[in-house]
């Protein structure tokens, strides 16, 4: 006759395999002990918390940890964190102290404890890690004024959301700071649609927002707003920001800026880019900005990237076949590569230093509490909902002296391009716009 295990009495039981029960899951050791309401006083704040995060991650992980972009809600995660590692820690002991005394005195029991209270410190402390990490980005990149970033002057309050990225031509020993890459980046949750455009740094020309004509290159806008020399109504990167909109035709909500410095080094810390160089580059006036080296070459073809060598691929505009308009196609190209980097699991383990960098990297007034929903966003856009442009030849027209080059938007042929991609938001819509060059 077969007999049935039959379930161990109070005070008989394994303390460090009730333990182990707890530490997978608080409360299962308490049931192990025949503790019911104990177990249930421990297991329900940990289903709570599960379900929550399961609630979080319906869209995805990557969504969910964007969520702690926003410095509130990674407050309370960070102490959520903390308060789930001393539940566990409290479940931990009191289903080992469940245990006939005499059994405490043992020395394995007495290690097997210790090893699993000291998992769960240290599992615990790598989370708080990692949020508290994603908390000192998020006070320095999206609080008002972080990193010297201006006020927001158009919040996005409809299905279109419009920012401009722009790339800093400030180096270490470089004396000027030039907004050479300019880029607007709209997204329409209407139509699921999501536009680049890229402004050549050499525009002049232009009509200017608040009345007459820019006579300096676009990307001078807030050195000479800044020394006084451009008279504007609104603050440096704002009027910049401002422009490219009026030209380009939408409003633009938000921006992001970073420099060459800070480019390579996020680059380096995904692990470098992988792209594919569509016409060969054979440029002998590169700068590497060392001091030393000049020229730069990179086959056509498929290449992995460090910062350095990114920076050089966004950079470079001379030579052979190459121009500003190249150079602004390409950087449409990193921004894509960097993207997709960044959602790979191998990031993961570098996020907290990521973060930790990315502070002293980036200077926006994106608002916090919508990178989610835009990251969101963005995986649900088919590749081919995607429309990349880059504003030369035929919307402008370049020039070129011994000492200067310039480039002037033609606006008429703007203008039905700007109605394409925005509709009615763009400006130009049920306008003629004569040419401005």
């Amino acid at each position: 006759m077969s007999t049935s295990p039959s379930l161990p009495q109070r005070g008989s039981f394994s303390p460090s395999l009730a333990a182990l029960l707890s530490f997978v899951w608080p409360g299962l050791g308490q049931l192990y002990a025949r503790r019911r309401v104990a177990a249930a006083v421990f297991a329900i704040p940990a289903l709570l918390v599960l379900g929550i995060v399961l609630f979080q991650a319906r869209r995805g992980l990557d969504v969910m940890f964007a969520r702690l972009l926003d410095p509130t809600i990674a407050a309370a995660v960070f102490v959520g964190i903390l308060g789930l590692g001393l539940w566990r820690l409290i479940a931990v002991r009191h289903a080992f102290g469940l245990a006939d005394p005499t059994s405490k005195r043992r020395v394995a029991e007495r290690f097997a404890l210790t090893v699993l209270l000291v998992a769960i410190v240290a599992s615990h402390a790598v989370g708080a890690v990692y949020v508290w990490s994603a908390y000192q980005m998020d006070v320095g990149i999206f609080k008002v004024g972080g990193n010297g970033a201006e006020v927001a002057q158009l919040p996005a309050s409809g299905p279109r959301l419009t920012i401009m990225l722009a790339g800093v031509d400030a180096y270490t020993g470089r004396s000027e700071r030039l907004y050479d890459s300019l880029m607007v980046i709209s997204v329409d949750t209407d139509t699921n649609r999501i536009a680049l455009l890229s402004v050549p740094r050499d525009t002049t020309g232009y009509p200017l927002y608040y009345g007459g004509t820019g006579k300096i290159k676009i990307n001078a806008i807030p050195t000479y707003v800044s020394n006084g020399w451009l008279k504007s109504p609104d603050q440096p990167v704002t009027t910049l920001v401002k422009e490219v909109g009026y030209l380009v035709g939408v409003p633009i909500n938000y921006y992001g800026v970073i420099d060459l410095s800070g480019f390579m080094k996020v680059v380096d810390m995904v692990g470098g880019v992988d792209i594919d160089n569509p016409t060969a580059i054979d440029d002998p006036t590169y700068d590497w900005l060392n001091g030393l080296a000049t020229g730069f070459k990179l086959s056509a073809g498929p290449h992995h990237l460090d910062g350095v060598t990114a920076l050089a691929y966004a950079r470079s505009r001379h030579g052979s076949g190459n121009s500003d308009y190249a150079r602004a196609d390409r950087q449409q190209q990193l921004l894509k590569a960097v993207a997709h980097k960044m959602a790979t699991p191998a990031m993961a383990v570098r996020l907290p230093d990521f973060m930790a960098q990315a502070a002293s990297l980036v200077s926006t007034n994106f608002p916090a509490a919508r990178v989610a929903d835009m990251l969101d966003f963005a995986k649900s856009v088919p590749s081919g909902n995607y429309d990349s442009y880059v504003l030369g030849p035929p919307y402008s027209v370049s020039s070129s002296t011994a000492t200067a080059s310039t480039s002037c938007l033609q606006l008429d042929k703007v203008a039905p391009l700007s109605v394409k991609l925005f509709g009615t938001d763009s400006r130009y819509s049920g306008r003629t716009q004569p040419p401005t060059c």
